[in-house]
């Protein structure tokens, strides 16, 4: 009888992850080059937020070529059109990652990616940090 107990809590325990859709897994599913983009993203958030071109150009090669335009931006208006493509490639790579939030600015109507809870709008920089809500 505690064999059969045994067996039966190894399978449910292997079994589990399947039946409750594996949301902590995911995060394992994501190739280390989507991780390093992730990564390199969330510094761009971070310093077009605090109107730091500079810092946002500096995330760009870690960014891959999808950071290419990032890197040639003169002005955070440039920048900030730039980090609007990678948000695409970041929403998708984030779905379904517990880590990740999806934000959306209601006032310049865009979306963006990031770690914390706390509103840290890149569109709107320091003017409108706190403008936005999380999505999901």
């Amino acid at each position: 009888m505690k064999q059969l107990a045994l067996k039966t809590l190894a399978v449910l325990a292997i079994s589990l992850p399947f039946v409750l859709g594996a949301p902590a897994s995911q995060a394992a599913n994501l190739a280390d080059k989507d991780k390093q983009f992730l990564s390199a993203y969330e510094k761009t958030h971070a310093a077009l937020a605090a109107d730091d071109l500079n810092g946002a150009k500096a995330s760009a090669p870690a960014l891959g070529d999808a950071g290419a335009d990032l890197a040639k931006s003169t002005s955070l208006r440039d920048a900030r059109v730039a980090f609007e493509r990678l948000s695409a490639r970041a929403k998708q790579l984030a779905a379904g990652q517990s880590d990740y939030h999806v934000f959306h600015c209601p006032m310049l109507k865009k979306d963006w990616v990031q770690t914390s809870t706390t509103v840290s709008n890149p569109y709107g920089g320091k003017e409108m940090v706190g403008c936005g809500e999380i999505q999901k």
